[in-house]
């Protein structure tokens, strides 16, 4: 039974008031006051301690890492080599490196090529995040120096999205035939 006052509809219904009111109700009882607060077990109450140690952040964890290299790396292809006696890579080798990226239709802008040796403490995570890389290839360098799972020479693998090539040091290459030619079979799909 309905009612119609004013234009409010009024029922005594249940089953009306079911389709009418569709979101829940609760009774509270007395408890709705503004100037109660809510009651909290003393278990669950805590006595406020010395704070703990903040730890202290190095220098160095706050500087963000840069490296110089040759190269401009617009394909995110990152080259590293280990010279030590070079401040970036010796020339008969650099020119090698050229001719085989050359092969693949690369060029020096396509890449970027840094020399591990003057950035011993460098890891994977600070190479990727710096160059972008979403193909890394290492001449001469094991890859768990960098912080990579170990793998055999000239067998690709993937870490975090990034292609990975490890692969001989470019003097190697450079008095063997053979191994340039193996490291050739598999750059060349790389």
């Amino acid at each position: 039974m309905a009612y119609t006052t004013m234009g409010n509809l009024i029922t005594h219904n249940a089953n009306a008031l079911r389709f009418i009111m569709t979101e829940d109700l609760y009774d509270l009882g007395d408890a709705v006051q503004s100037d109660i607060l809510p009651i909290v077990p003393e278990a669950l109450i805590t006595t406020p301690s010395a704070p703990e140690p903040v730890p202290e952040i190095k220098k160095e964890e706050l500087t963000p890492v840069s490296f110089n290299y040759l190269g401009e790396n617009n394909r995110y292809f990152l080259v590293i080599v280990d010279d030590k006696s070079h401040p970036d890579l010796n020339t008969a080798h650099r020119e090698m490196l050229m001719k085989i990226m050359a092969a693949k239709k690369l060029e020096l802008r396509d890449l970027a090529i840094l020399n591990l040796a003057k950035y011993p403490d460098s890891n994977f995570s600070q190479l990727k995040d710096f160059f972008s890389s979403s193909k890394i290839t290492l001449f001469g360098i094991d890859p768990q120096r960098i912080g990579l799972p170990g793998m055999a020479a000239n067998q690709p693998g993937k870490h975090f999205d990034v292609k990975v090539l490890a692969t001989f040091g470019l003097e190697e290459m450079s008095s063997n035939t053979d191994k340039k030619r193996e490291f050739w079979n598999v750059m060349k799909d790389f």
